[in-house]
């Protein structure tokens, strides 16, 4: 190809207006395109960003002000260029760009008018772009006017930079009767997206986050105000020589939160999507929750209640953007096959551990079965007839066994089948389906209104083991074994 004459090549620009339609379209919603913006920041050693956007109709502005290191004038011109870094350059660890591409399709994906007031070792640069102008010429036409209002937030800043969205036609429509309501249940969803995206940042104290004038309070999926003693966790895993680091958590029973302190740990999306695993780029948060597509033994691993309390925690470099197939967004990451059945056998795992925790009724002195000790237990554990779960109860547990031997054969008979008639018809599907649509999700615990009738079921329990040769210690560690349960 080196070899090709001049003529032989026919060079053919790309027609500015219809390319910004298409980068217009890419998928971003208002938080995830801030967000995209506020990795600029970071990249540029900000500790502080201020988001402000008061609402005023058609011409609703929105400003993000860091106060980072800056840019110098050429600097700026190469940063409002599409594509202006290659996503195969070998980058810092630090820095948390991808293709050269988010602070122009970001911004175009909410509003037609960008504005750059940045100021570097004291010198002010301002750049714009306009859609409409663009459009208008059909020529990538980047002004230099900037508004004196922009150019007096950046007064008291020895270096920073301020980014401006107007005309914000993806925001605010015309058409909305409800505009101002709805723009400010967006500036919600923003609070807590970036709670949740940058929380490491703002926990460590490397950055704040303002909006409207009120700090952004770090939102950890991993829970770490909780009592580490309530959580089950997996020991971390390091591959693809420690470039990948990976570490399960099961959260607590829902039994050790408060209504509120439940439905806030589910974030606002609930504890079903929020399950499955957290992947970090550089401290910052591309996905959360998902089971990442993983299929261990052909079975697609779904997002299911039972599973709510496993989270998993992925952290990777900016080296494996590739390989992750990191999006434009940075809001997908697809693992790579030589990594998929690691962090399937670790995601079986949690789920297991989650299936169980859930699964435990969550009293709130728990008993812990000692290892490799043999329990009596009143209910069968699930089984299989005909490729469907079901439960049967224990005839053979000492106080049913005690009754049933009471009885004359007609009345034993007649028990037995009671029991089996309990033990069929237990609405497992609706209890399920229940908790599951709960917000607070608690299971009561056994005669937990009734506490004088609990010891005497406990008492009776107690006895019945003992007549059966146990020590009391002994008949006390099966009977709580069974009311734990």
């Amino acid at each position: 190809m080196a070899d090709l004459f001049e003529e032989e090549v026919e060079y053919i620009e790309p027609n500015p207006a219809s390319i910004i339609e298409s980068l217009r379209s890419i998928g971003y919603t208002m938080e995830t395109a801030i967000a995209d913006l506020i990795d600029n920041s970071i990249t540029a050693q900000a500790t502080t960003i201020n988001i402000d956007s008061p609402f005023s109709g058609a011409n609703t502005k929105i400003f993000i002000l860091d106060d980072g290191i800056g840019m110098s004038e050429q600097t700026l011109v190469e940063a409002m260029r599409l594509g202006s870094t290659s996503a195969s350059l070998k980058r810092s660890p630090k820095d948390l760009g991808r293709f050269g591409l988010g602070l122009k399709t970001a911004t175009f994906s909410q509003c037609k008018r960008l504005t750059v007031v940045t100021k570097h070792k004291g010198v002010v640069s301002t750049r714009c772009w306009d859609l409409d102008m663009i459009i208008e010429k059909n020529k990538w036409c980047l002004l230099k006017y900037a508004d004196d209002e922009y150019l007096r937030r950046l007064k008291d800043l020895d270096s920073g930079t301020l980014v401006v969205w107007e005309k914000l036609d993806r925001i605010v429509s015309p058409k909305d009767s409800n505009a101002e309501k709805n723009f400010n249940n967006k500036k919600n969803i923003l609070r807590q997206h970036l709670s949740l995206t940058f929380h490491r940042f703002i926990e460590n104290g490397r950055l704040k986050i303002n909006i409207g004038g009120q700090p952004v309070d770090p939102w950890n999926p991993f829970l770490p105000h909780m009592s580490s003693s309530l959580k089950k966790e997996l020991p971390p895993v390091e591959l693809n020589g420690g470039k990948v680091r990976i570490k399960g958590w099961v959260m607590p029973h829902r039994n050790y939160f408060t209504d509120k302190e439940y439905k806030d740990a589910g974030f606002r999306r609930g504890w079903t999507v929020m399950q499955g695993f957290y992947i970090y780029r550089g401290e910052r948060l591309l996905t959360a929750g998902g089971w990442l597509g993983l299929k261990p033994d052909g079975t697609t691993m779904l997002q299911e209640h039972h599973y709510d309390l496993g989270r998993i925690c992925v952290d990777i470099t900016n080296d494996d953007d590739f390989d992750w197939d990191i999006d434009i967004k940075k809001s997908k990451a697809t693992p790579p096959d030589y990594l998929r059945g690691e962090l399937g056998r670790v995601a079986k795992r949690i789920r297991k551990m989650a299936y169980d925790t859930y699964s435990y009724r969550g009293n709130k002195q728990p008993y812990s079965p000692k290892k490799g000790k043999a329990y009596i237990p009143l209910w069968n554990s699930v089984q299989e007839r005909n490729g469907k779960l079901f439960y049967s109860l224990n005839n053979d547990y000492p106080f049913v066994k005690e009754l049933l031997d009471s009885l004359d054969k007609e009345n034993a008979t007649k028990l037995k089948r009671l029991l089996k008639l309990i033990a069929e018809t237990i609405p497992a599907e609706s209890i399920g389906f229940e908790a599951s649509k709960s917000e607070s999700k608690k299971m009561s615990s056994p005669y937990e209104d009734k506490p004088s009738e609990l010891e005497e079921v406990r008492q009776i329990l107690i006895e019945s083991f003992m007549r059966r040769g146990l020590s009391k210690e002994e008949a006390e560690e099966q009977v709580e074994y069974t009311l734990n349960l």
